[in-house]
Protein backbone atom coordinates (compact mmCIF):
# COMPACT_ATOMS: atom_id res chain seq x y z
CA UNK A 1 0.00 0.00 0.00
CA UNK A 2 0.90 3.47 -0.90
CA UNK A 3 0.90 5.96 1.65
CA UNK A 4 2.04 9.59 0.49
CA UNK A 5 3.70 11.93 2.55
CA UNK A 6 2.58 15.35 3.61
CA UNK A 7 4.99 18.45 3.50
CA UNK A 8 5.09 18.37 6.93
CA UNK A 9 6.43 14.80 7.39
CA UNK A 10 3.17 13.07 8.66
CA UNK A 11 2.12 10.17 6.33
CA UNK A 12 -1.41 10.74 4.94
CA UNK A 13 -3.47 7.37 5.51
CA UNK A 14 -6.30 8.78 3.46
CA UNK A 15 -4.17 8.91 0.41
CA UNK A 16 -3.48 5.43 0.11
CA UNK A 17 -7.26 4.16 1.98
CA UNK A 18 -9.42 6.40 0.97
CA UNK A 19 -11.12 8.78 3.36
CA UNK A 20 -11.58 7.96 6.87
CA UNK A 21 -15.16 6.05 6.91
CA UNK A 22 -13.58 3.84 4.44
CA UNK A 23 -11.06 3.49 7.42
CA UNK A 24 -13.37 2.97 9.73
CA UNK A 25 -15.54 -0.05 7.15
CA UNK A 26 -11.90 -1.77 6.35
CA UNK A 27 -10.71 -1.76 9.93
CA UNK A 28 -14.91 -2.96 11.64
CA UNK A 29 -14.18 -5.69 8.40
CA UNK A 30 -11.12 -6.60 10.04
CA UNK A 31 -12.59 -7.34 13.72
CA UNK A 32 -15.54 -8.81 12.55
CA UNK A 33 -12.97 -11.55 10.83
CA UNK A 34 -11.16 -11.27 14.35
CA UNK A 35 -13.92 -11.70 16.25
CA UNK A 36 -14.81 -15.17 14.44
CA UNK A 37 -11.41 -16.45 14.93
CA UNK A 38 -11.33 -15.29 18.50
CA UNK A 39 -14.76 -17.22 19.09
CA UNK A 40 -13.31 -19.97 17.66
CA UNK A 41 -10.55 -20.19 19.95
CA UNK A 42 -12.49 -20.16 23.10
CA UNK A 43 -14.25 -23.18 21.94
CA UNK A 44 -10.83 -24.84 21.36
CA UNK A 45 -9.87 -23.47 24.61
CA UNK A 46 -12.66 -25.42 26.21
CA UNK A 47 -11.06 -28.44 25.63
CA UNK A 48 -6.73 -27.45 24.45
CA UNK A 49 -6.42 -24.68 26.87
CA UNK A 50 -2.45 -24.52 26.72
CA UNK A 51 -3.06 -24.68 22.91
CA UNK A 52 -5.23 -22.11 22.39
CA UNK A 53 -2.74 -19.51 24.58
CA UNK A 54 -0.28 -20.45 22.66
CA UNK A 55 -2.02 -19.67 19.66
CA UNK A 56 -3.17 -16.23 21.08
CA UNK A 57 0.10 -15.00 22.04
CA UNK A 58 2.54 -16.27 19.49
CA UNK A 59 0.27 -15.24 16.45
CA UNK A 60 -3.49 -13.29 17.03
CA UNK A 61 -2.49 -11.09 19.25
CA UNK A 62 0.51 -9.66 16.97
CA UNK A 63 -1.74 -9.02 13.81
CA UNK A 64 -3.64 -6.71 16.24
CA UNK A 65 -0.91 -4.97 17.31
CA UNK A 66 0.18 -4.40 13.60
CA UNK A 67 -3.23 -2.60 12.90
CA UNK A 68 -2.83 -0.72 16.09
CA UNK A 69 0.65 0.36 15.24
CA UNK A 70 0.08 2.05 11.05
CA UNK A 71 -3.93 2.82 11.86
CA UNK A 72 -3.96 5.93 14.40
CA UNK A 73 -7.87 6.56 16.54
CA UNK A 74 -9.11 2.83 16.44
CA UNK A 75 -9.55 2.37 20.11
CA UNK A 76 -13.34 2.23 20.23
CA UNK A 77 -13.63 -0.05 16.86
CA UNK A 78 -11.22 -2.50 18.82
CA UNK A 79 -13.51 -3.24 22.03
CA UNK A 80 -15.71 -5.84 20.23
CA UNK A 81 -12.44 -8.18 20.55
CA UNK A 82 -11.61 -6.78 24.18
CA UNK A 83 -15.77 -8.02 25.34
CA UNK A 84 -15.08 -11.39 23.37
CA UNK A 85 -11.63 -11.95 25.63
CA UNK A 86 -13.63 -11.16 28.87
CA UNK A 87 -16.83 -12.96 28.27
CA UNK A 88 -15.47 -16.14 26.29
CA UNK A 89 -12.11 -16.73 25.82
CA UNK A 90 -10.36 -16.21 29.28
CA UNK A 91 -13.42 -18.10 31.06
CA UNK A 92 -12.66 -20.72 28.73
CA UNK A 93 -8.65 -20.41 29.27
CA UNK A 94 -9.27 -20.58 33.04
CA UNK A 95 -12.29 -22.79 33.49
CA UNK A 96 -13.03 -19.62 35.64
CA UNK A 97 -15.80 -17.00 35.51
CA UNK A 98 -15.40 -13.75 33.75
CA UNK A 99 -12.34 -11.93 35.33
CA UNK A 100 -12.86 -9.12 37.31
CA UNK A 101 -11.27 -5.24 36.39
CA UNK A 102 -8.29 -5.87 38.70
CA UNK A 103 -8.18 -9.38 36.84
CA UNK A 104 -8.29 -8.22 34.05
CA UNK A 105 -5.67 -4.95 34.30
CA UNK A 106 -3.17 -8.21 36.08
CA UNK A 107 -3.75 -10.61 33.10
CA UNK A 108 -2.80 -7.79 30.02
CA UNK A 109 0.62 -8.02 31.56
CA UNK A 110 3.17 -9.42 30.24
CA UNK A 111 3.97 -13.07 31.91
CA UNK A 112 7.86 -11.95 33.53
CA UNK A 113 5.82 -9.17 35.56
CA UNK A 114 3.08 -11.96 36.60
CA UNK A 115 0.50 -11.14 33.95
CA UNK A 116 -0.43 -13.79 31.20
CA UNK A 117 0.34 -11.30 28.09
CA UNK A 118 -3.58 -11.57 27.05
CA UNK A 119 -2.88 -7.67 26.10
CA UNK A 120 -6.25 -5.59 25.93
CA UNK A 121 -6.59 -4.09 22.36
CA UNK A 122 -8.25 -0.85 22.82
CA UNK A 123 -5.53 0.05 25.11
CA UNK A 124 -2.84 -0.30 22.62
CA UNK A 125 -3.87 2.33 19.96
CA UNK A 126 -2.31 5.31 21.63
CA UNK A 127 0.70 3.93 22.31
CA UNK A 128 1.57 1.49 19.77
CA UNK A 129 1.12 4.21 16.95
CA UNK A 130 2.98 6.73 18.50
CA UNK A 131 5.42 4.52 19.19
CA UNK A 132 5.64 3.64 15.76
CA UNK A 133 5.96 7.37 14.15
CA UNK A 134 8.95 7.62 16.74
CA UNK A 135 10.73 4.86 15.11
CA UNK A 136 9.53 5.49 11.18
CA UNK A 137 10.50 9.57 11.91
CA UNK A 138 14.28 9.20 10.63
CA UNK A 139 12.95 7.51 7.65
CA UNK A 140 10.20 9.73 7.07
CA UNK A 141 12.80 12.43 7.07
CA UNK A 142 15.31 10.61 4.71
CA UNK A 143 12.38 10.30 2.32
CA UNK A 144 10.95 13.86 2.64
CA UNK A 145 14.81 15.35 1.71
CA UNK A 146 14.72 12.75 -1.59
CA UNK A 147 18.39 11.39 -0.20
CA UNK A 148 19.23 8.33 -2.04
CA UNK A 149 21.56 7.43 0.22
CA UNK A 150 20.64 5.76 3.68
CA UNK A 151 23.90 6.42 5.81
CA UNK A 152 25.07 4.62 9.13
CA UNK A 153 23.75 8.10 11.28
CA UNK A 154 20.32 7.01 10.20
CA UNK A 155 20.15 3.26 10.90
CA UNK A 156 22.09 4.58 14.26
CA UNK A 157 19.38 7.04 15.22
CA UNK A 158 16.98 4.47 14.16
CA UNK A 159 17.99 1.72 16.78
CA UNK A 160 18.62 4.31 19.37
CA UNK A 161 14.95 5.36 19.08
CA UNK A 162 14.17 1.92 18.60
CA UNK A 163 15.50 1.33 22.40
CA UNK A 164 14.11 4.39 23.88
CA UNK A 165 10.55 3.07 22.90
CA UNK A 166 11.43 -0.48 24.67
CA UNK A 167 12.63 1.15 27.50
CA UNK A 168 9.61 3.01 27.60
CA UNK A 169 7.14 -0.02 27.17
CA UNK A 170 8.95 -1.67 30.13
CA UNK A 171 9.16 1.32 32.57
CA UNK A 172 5.36 1.71 31.34
CA UNK A 173 4.87 -1.99 32.39
CA UNK A 174 6.34 -1.95 35.40
CA UNK A 175 4.53 1.21 36.76
CA UNK A 176 1.58 -0.41 35.97
CA UNK A 177 2.07 -4.03 37.25
CA UNK A 178 3.50 -1.88 40.85
CA UNK A 179 0.14 0.56 40.71
CA UNK A 180 -1.70 -3.22 40.42
CA UNK A 181 0.57 -4.76 43.53
CA UNK A 182 -0.71 -2.04 45.80
CA UNK A 183 -4.16 -2.51 45.02
CA UNK A 184 -4.72 -6.27 44.93
CA UNK A 185 -5.77 -8.49 47.42
CA UNK A 186 -2.81 -9.45 49.52
CA UNK A 187 -2.94 -13.05 48.83
CA UNK A 188 -3.03 -12.14 44.85
CA UNK A 189 0.08 -9.42 46.05
CA UNK A 190 2.00 -12.49 46.71
CA UNK A 191 1.25 -14.63 43.82
CA UNK A 192 2.16 -11.88 41.71
CA UNK A 193 5.49 -11.69 43.38
CA UNK A 194 6.39 -15.66 42.84
CA UNK A 195 5.53 -15.15 39.67
CA UNK A 196 7.73 -11.96 38.88
CA UNK A 197 10.97 -13.91 40.19
CA UNK A 198 13.58 -15.34 37.08
CA UNK A 199 12.42 -17.96 35.05
CA UNK A 200 9.05 -18.68 37.17
CA UNK A 201 7.03 -17.76 34.01
CA UNK A 202 9.34 -19.36 31.02
CA UNK A 203 6.65 -22.15 30.99
CA UNK A 204 4.11 -19.23 29.88
CA UNK A 205 6.37 -18.42 26.67
CA UNK A 206 7.50 -21.47 25.11
CA UNK A 207 5.37 -23.40 22.61
CA UNK A 208 3.83 -26.49 24.08
CA UNK A 209 5.59 -29.14 22.11
CA UNK A 210 5.46 -32.65 23.10
CA UNK A 211 8.77 -33.46 21.91
CA UNK A 212 10.20 -31.65 25.07
CA UNK A 213 7.76 -32.47 27.93
CA UNK A 214 5.92 -28.42 27.37
CA UNK A 215 2.52 -29.53 26.50
CA UNK A 216 -0.11 -29.06 29.18
CA UNK A 217 -3.90 -31.29 29.21
CA UNK A 218 -6.61 -29.10 30.21
CA UNK A 219 -6.63 -30.31 34.11
CA UNK A 220 -3.07 -29.07 34.42
CA UNK A 221 -2.89 -26.40 32.60
CA UNK A 222 -5.68 -24.57 34.70
CA UNK A 223 -4.27 -26.18 37.87
CA UNK A 224 -1.30 -24.49 36.85
CA UNK A 225 -2.72 -21.16 36.27
CA UNK A 226 -4.67 -21.51 39.78
CA UNK A 227 -1.27 -21.79 41.66
CA UNK A 228 0.31 -19.10 39.84
CA UNK A 229 -2.72 -16.79 40.61
CA UNK A 230 -3.25 -18.33 44.19
CA UNK A 231 -7.05 -19.02 42.84
CA UNK A 232 -8.98 -22.58 44.07
CA UNK A 233 -8.49 -25.50 41.97
CA UNK A 234 -11.50 -26.61 40.39
CA UNK A 235 -13.40 -29.97 41.52
CA UNK A 236 -10.89 -29.95 44.84
CA UNK A 237 -11.56 -32.45 47.77
CA UNK A 238 -12.97 -30.76 50.93
CA UNK A 239 -10.30 -32.79 52.95
CA UNK A 240 -7.02 -33.82 52.30
CA UNK A 241 -6.49 -37.62 53.13
CA UNK A 242 -4.74 -37.08 55.88
CA UNK A 243 -7.71 -35.26 57.83
CA UNK A 244 -6.63 -31.33 57.10
CA UNK A 245 -9.18 -28.84 55.06
CA UNK A 246 -7.84 -29.11 51.97
CA UNK A 247 -5.66 -25.66 50.96
CA UNK A 248 -3.51 -25.12 48.34
CA UNK A 249 -1.03 -24.39 50.95
CA UNK A 250 -1.32 -27.52 52.86
CA UNK A 251 -0.83 -30.00 49.85
CA UNK A 252 1.77 -28.64 48.76
CA UNK A 253 3.63 -29.75 51.78
CA UNK A 254 1.48 -32.44 53.04
CA UNK A 255 4.14 -35.68 53.23
CA UNK A 256 0.95 -38.08 53.03
CA UNK A 257 1.75 -39.90 49.71
CA UNK A 258 5.13 -38.89 49.21
CA UNK A 259 4.30 -36.08 46.63
CA UNK A 260 6.94 -33.67 48.09
CA UNK A 261 9.37 -36.05 47.85
CA UNK A 262 9.11 -37.13 44.17
CA UNK A 263 9.24 -33.10 44.09
CA UNK A 264 12.54 -32.56 45.23
CA UNK A 265 14.05 -36.03 43.58
CA UNK A 266 13.04 -34.95 40.29
CA UNK A 267 14.92 -31.86 40.19
CA UNK A 268 17.41 -33.79 41.64
CA UNK A 269 17.53 -36.31 38.80
CA UNK A 270 17.33 -33.38 36.12
CA UNK A 271 20.31 -31.64 37.52
CA UNK A 272 22.30 -34.86 37.52
CA UNK A 273 21.37 -35.52 33.83
CA UNK A 274 22.74 -32.12 32.83
CA UNK A 275 25.53 -32.33 34.88
CA UNK A 276 26.30 -35.87 33.63
CA UNK A 277 26.76 -33.99 30.12
CA UNK A 278 29.14 -32.00 30.85
CA UNK A 279 31.00 -33.49 34.13
CA UNK A 280 32.71 -36.45 35.21
CA UNK A 281 32.06 -38.89 38.60
CA UNK A 282 28.19 -37.60 38.57
CA UNK A 283 26.83 -39.58 41.09
CA UNK A 284 23.01 -38.90 43.12
CA UNK A 285 22.79 -39.39 46.95
CA UNK A 286 26.77 -40.27 47.48
CA UNK A 287 27.96 -40.78 50.91
CA UNK A 288 30.56 -39.14 52.74
CA UNK A 289 33.33 -40.48 54.58
CA UNK A 290 32.90 -41.45 58.27
CA UNK A 291 34.00 -39.43 60.65
CA UNK A 292 37.20 -40.62 62.55
CA UNK A 293 37.71 -38.23 65.33
CA UNK A 294 36.99 -34.67 63.67
CA UNK A 295 35.10 -32.28 65.21
CA UNK A 296 32.48 -29.93 63.29
CA UNK A 297 32.32 -26.35 64.95
CA UNK A 298 28.31 -26.19 64.52
CA UNK A 299 25.47 -27.73 66.59
CA UNK A 300 23.41 -28.51 63.69
CA UNK A 301 26.56 -29.65 61.63
CA UNK A 302 25.73 -33.32 60.59
CA UNK A 303 28.36 -35.87 62.06
CA UNK A 304 26.87 -39.13 61.30
CA UNK A 305 28.29 -41.79 59.42
CA UNK A 306 25.60 -42.40 56.82
CA UNK A 307 25.16 -39.04 56.57
CA UNK A 308 25.03 -38.45 52.27
CA UNK A 309 24.08 -35.46 49.81
CA UNK A 310 21.86 -35.23 46.47
CA UNK A 311 24.72 -35.03 43.55
CA UNK A 312 28.33 -35.24 43.01
CA UNK A 313 30.53 -34.62 40.45
CA UNK A 314 33.71 -33.86 39.60
CA UNK A 315 35.13 -30.83 37.24
CA UNK A 316 31.99 -28.47 37.60
CA UNK A 317 33.74 -25.53 38.97
CA UNK A 318 37.37 -25.93 38.56
CA UNK A 319 39.00 -28.62 37.38
CA UNK A 320 38.39 -32.17 36.45
CA UNK A 321 40.05 -33.27 39.70
CA UNK A 322 37.76 -30.75 42.12
CA UNK A 323 34.52 -32.59 43.59
CA UNK A 324 31.30 -30.80 43.95
CA UNK A 325 28.11 -31.37 46.23
CA UNK A 326 25.11 -30.16 45.91
CA UNK A 327 21.89 -30.84 48.28
CA UNK A 328 18.64 -29.54 46.46
CA UNK A 329 15.70 -28.29 48.29
CA UNK A 330 12.62 -27.04 47.38
CA UNK A 331 10.40 -25.62 49.73
CA UNK A 332 6.67 -24.58 49.53
CA UNK A 333 6.35 -20.73 49.15
CA UNK A 334 2.50 -20.71 50.36
CA UNK A 335 2.43 -22.19 53.45
CA UNK A 336 2.46 -19.55 56.18
CA UNK A 337 5.44 -19.92 57.49
CA UNK A 338 6.79 -17.97 54.20
CA UNK A 339 4.12 -15.78 52.83
CA UNK A 340 4.86 -13.05 55.59
CA UNK A 341 8.47 -13.37 55.07
CA UNK A 342 10.75 -11.78 51.72
CA UNK A 343 11.21 -14.05 49.12
CA UNK A 344 14.71 -13.30 49.56
CA UNK A 345 14.81 -13.83 53.05
CA UNK A 346 13.56 -17.06 52.53
CA UNK A 347 16.07 -18.09 49.71
CA UNK A 348 18.74 -17.22 52.15
CA UNK A 349 17.74 -19.06 55.20
CA UNK A 350 17.65 -22.38 53.48
CA UNK A 351 20.65 -21.95 51.77
CA UNK A 352 22.19 -20.63 55.30
CA UNK A 353 20.50 -23.92 56.67
CA UNK A 354 21.78 -26.17 54.41
CA UNK A 355 25.41 -24.86 55.03
CA UNK A 356 25.47 -24.76 58.49
CA UNK A 357 24.57 -28.36 58.13
CA UNK A 358 27.25 -29.53 55.28
CA UNK A 359 29.70 -27.33 54.35
CA UNK A 360 32.40 -27.33 57.02
CA UNK A 361 32.49 -31.30 56.39
CA UNK A 362 32.43 -30.72 52.76
CA UNK A 363 35.33 -28.48 52.82
CA UNK A 364 37.53 -30.39 55.88
CA UNK A 365 36.51 -33.83 55.13
CA UNK A 366 35.69 -34.42 51.47
CA UNK A 367 38.44 -31.15 50.23
CA UNK A 368 35.49 -30.60 47.74
CA UNK A 369 32.78 -27.94 47.13
CA UNK A 370 29.51 -27.17 48.20
CA UNK A 371 26.80 -25.50 46.89
CA UNK A 372 22.88 -25.61 48.12
CA UNK A 373 20.18 -25.57 45.49
CA UNK A 374 17.05 -23.98 47.08
CA UNK A 375 14.27 -23.69 44.30
CA UNK A 376 10.68 -22.88 45.33
CA UNK A 377 8.00 -24.83 44.15
CA UNK A 378 6.69 -22.02 42.19
CA UNK A 379 9.65 -22.00 39.71
CA UNK A 380 12.04 -19.43 41.13
CA UNK A 381 15.56 -19.85 41.76
CA UNK A 382 17.67 -19.23 45.21
CA UNK A 383 21.12 -16.85 44.62
CA UNK A 384 23.42 -19.82 44.82
CA UNK A 385 20.98 -21.91 42.49
CA UNK A 386 20.85 -19.20 40.06
CA UNK A 387 25.21 -18.86 39.66
CA UNK A 388 25.11 -22.77 39.43
CA UNK A 389 22.68 -23.15 36.62
CA UNK A 390 24.33 -20.57 34.78
CA UNK A 391 27.51 -22.10 34.59
CA UNK A 392 25.87 -25.94 33.92
CA UNK A 393 24.13 -23.85 30.80
CA UNK A 394 27.28 -22.00 29.96
CA UNK A 395 29.19 -25.46 29.80
CA UNK A 396 26.36 -27.08 28.05
CA UNK A 397 26.64 -23.94 25.46
CA UNK A 398 29.94 -25.07 24.48
CA UNK A 399 29.58 -28.47 24.32
CA UNK A 400 26.19 -28.81 22.04
CA UNK A 401 27.39 -25.58 19.88
CA UNK A 402 24.54 -23.64 20.99
CA UNK A 403 24.45 -19.98 21.96
CA UNK A 404 24.23 -19.30 25.85
CA UNK A 405 20.90 -17.23 26.08
CA UNK A 406 18.88 -19.95 24.33
CA UNK A 407 20.84 -22.90 26.39
CA UNK A 408 19.98 -20.88 29.44
CA UNK A 409 15.84 -20.46 28.02
CA UNK A 410 15.63 -23.78 27.51
CA UNK A 411 17.31 -25.30 31.02
CA UNK A 412 14.85 -22.24 33.03
CA UNK A 413 11.97 -24.16 30.70
CA UNK A 414 13.15 -27.81 31.60
CA UNK A 415 13.19 -26.60 35.41
CA UNK A 416 9.83 -25.24 35.40
CA UNK A 417 8.21 -27.63 33.90
CA UNK A 418 9.77 -30.31 36.54
CA UNK A 419 8.41 -28.04 39.14
CA UNK A 420 4.92 -27.41 37.36
CA UNK A 421 4.15 -30.99 37.03
CA UNK A 422 4.90 -31.78 40.65
CA UNK A 423 3.49 -29.24 42.24
CA UNK A 424 0.03 -30.05 40.26
CA UNK A 425 0.46 -33.96 41.14
CA UNK A 426 0.92 -32.62 44.74
CA UNK A 427 -2.59 -31.46 44.12
CA UNK A 428 -4.15 -33.92 42.28
CA UNK A 429 -2.52 -37.10 43.23
CA UNK A 430 -4.25 -40.07 45.36
CA UNK A 431 -3.02 -39.82 48.97
CA UNK A 432 -4.63 -42.83 50.21
CA UNK A 433 -5.81 -46.25 49.21
CA UNK A 434 -8.71 -44.44 46.23
CA UNK A 435 -7.10 -44.61 42.86
CA UNK A 436 -4.58 -46.99 43.75
CA UNK A 437 -4.14 -50.72 42.43
CA UNK A 438 -4.60 -53.14 45.06
CA UNK A 439 -2.54 -55.82 44.40
CA UNK A 440 -3.38 -59.63 44.98
CA UNK A 441 -2.36 -60.83 48.56
CA UNK A 442 -1.33 -63.98 46.75
CA UNK A 443 2.34 -64.39 46.14
CA UNK A 444 3.18 -64.87 42.31
CA UNK A 445 3.59 -68.66 40.95
CA UNK A 446 7.46 -68.25 40.64
CA UNK A 447 7.95 -67.42 44.62
CA UNK A 448 5.85 -70.36 45.44
CA UNK A 449 7.60 -73.36 46.16
CA UNK A 450 6.90 -76.44 43.80
CA UNK A 451 6.16 -78.21 47.30
CA UNK A 452 3.17 -76.21 47.94
CA UNK A 453 1.30 -76.61 44.63
CA UNK A 454 2.00 -80.31 45.12
CA UNK A 455 -1.51 -81.91 45.94
CA UNK A 456 -1.95 -83.26 49.43
CA UNK A 457 -0.84 -86.84 49.92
Amino acid sequence: TQIRITKEGKPHLGAALGSSSYITEFVKAKVKNWSLELEQLAIIANTQPHAAFSAFTHGVASRWVYVARTIPNIDYLLQPLEELLRTKFIPSLTGRAAPSDLERELLALPARLGGLGLLNPSHLCTTEYSASMKVTQPLIDHIIKQDEKYGYEILQDQLSTKAEVHKSKREQYSNTASTLKNILPPSLAHAMDLSQEKGASTWLSVLPLEEYGFALHKGAFRDALALRYGWSPANAPLNCACGTHFTVEHVLSCPKGGYPSIRHNEIRDLTASLLSEVCHNVSTEPHLQPLTGEVMSGLSANTQDGARLDIAADGFWGSRFERAFFDVKVFNPYAPSNQKTPLSACYHSHENEKKRKYDQRIREIEHASFTPLILSCSGGLGPQATTSYKRLASLLSAKWNQPYSLTIMWLRCRLAYSLLRSSVMCIRGARSHIGHYISNTQPPLDLVSREALLPAQ
